[in-house]
């Protein structure tokens, strides 16, 4: 019996000139794009820490530099702490280019990084006004870190 009525509904609309009936309509087949994201851990590390060099030095004031090793999968930036205080005036070189005087406890970012991955030395400048006339300059009383910045 339903047989019956679809075909008397094929003919009535084949008779009455209706359009032909179509099933998928908006629809089409084609390539789908799929992204995929991977995410690490940001992870970061001093890998090495030459030791100090003189460079230059004027007056009582002498220069001294250090070549710091950083590794990081993402942006960072380089900080020298001071462990404690120095008989010496010591200044270090910040990320903007001025000098800053590093005081007990006191800590200045010297070096930044962006997000890329990979591995750089950076250098880090000091300046030192001894309390006397020693020649050679001693270990200075600081520390370097690096601290990561995550990427959400």
């Amino acid at each position: 019996m339903r047989q019956f009525r679809v075909w008397n509904l094929a003919a009535v609309m084949l008779l009455t000139g209706a359009s032909p009936l179509s099933a998928q309509v908006g629809l089409s087949s084609g390539v789908a794009q799929i992204a995929l994201i991977a995410r690490l851990q940001p992870r970061g590390s001093i890998e090495g820490v030459s030791a100090q060099r003189e460079t230059i030095g004027s007056g009582r004031v002498r220069e001294a530099t250090v070549t710091i090793s950083v590794a990081a999968n993402t942006g960072y930036r380089l900080v020298v702490r001071s462990l404690a205080a120095s008989p010496s005036r010591i200044w270090v070189r910040s990320v903007t280019g001025a000098f800053e005087e590093l005081k007990a406890g006191s800590a200045v970012i010297v070096a930044t990084g962006d997000h890329q991955a990979g591995q750089w030395d950076r250098e880090v400048v000091y300046r030192i006004e001894p309390v006397s006339d020693e020649k050679p300059l001693a270990p200075l009383p600081v520390r370097y870190e690096l601290a990561i910045s995550p990427t959400l």
